[in-house]
């Protein structure tokens, strides 16, 4: 196994000329991560927060590749005051088929009542056979949205 970095660490290392850069075939890939930031907040309504009573909060538990960040549980609240995350979900594979899929997975897990959130527009996204292709930019989400939004409420099925 090679050596690991914390790149953020590199970064401010870097920046403060106590690292020297690396050439690009001094590094090395190991595998893919997708992260989706789980958020209160209503895709259908422009993804304005969603503030309220987490009622039912179950997160994916057995999830191979998967890590979840969190500061919440069920019974707490989403503050109207602060940022609306809920949860950074993180998955790793050999590859980006394989970390989407297990976010995928992941996604499927997650039950959430009492608020909107953000969960199912990430799953319609992630299955998008666009964004799975790669062939996305920082405007895909507004040319895709009406069918993302159909995706994501049930009334189009993924790949239809």
């Amino acid at each position: 196994m090679g050596l690991r970095w914390d790149l953020v660490q590199a970064q401010i290392l870097l920046a403060a000329g106590h690292l020297k850069r690396l050439e690009q075939r001094a590094i090395r890939r190991r595998g893919a991560a997708v992260e989706c930031r789980l958020y209160a907040e209503n895709p259908a309504k422009n993804f304005l927060p969603s503030p309220g009573k987490l009622e039912r909060f179950v997160l994916p538990e057995t999830v191979k590749g998967l890590r979840i960040d969190t500061g919440v549980r069920a019974g707490d609240s989403i503050s109207p005051f602060y940022d609306p995350m809920i949860a950074k979900l993180i998955s790793f594979g050999t590859d980006r088929t394989q970390a989407l899929d297990v976010m995928t997975v992941a996604l499927a897990q997650l039950h959430i009542d009492g608020i909107k959130h953000n969960g199912a527009f990430l799953s319609a996204l992630i299955q998008n056979p666009e964004f799975v292709a790669g062939r996305v930019d920082t405007g895909f989400v507004q040319r895709e949205i009406t069918n993302l939004l159909a995706v994501a409420s049930g009334e189009v099925h993924v790949g239809v």
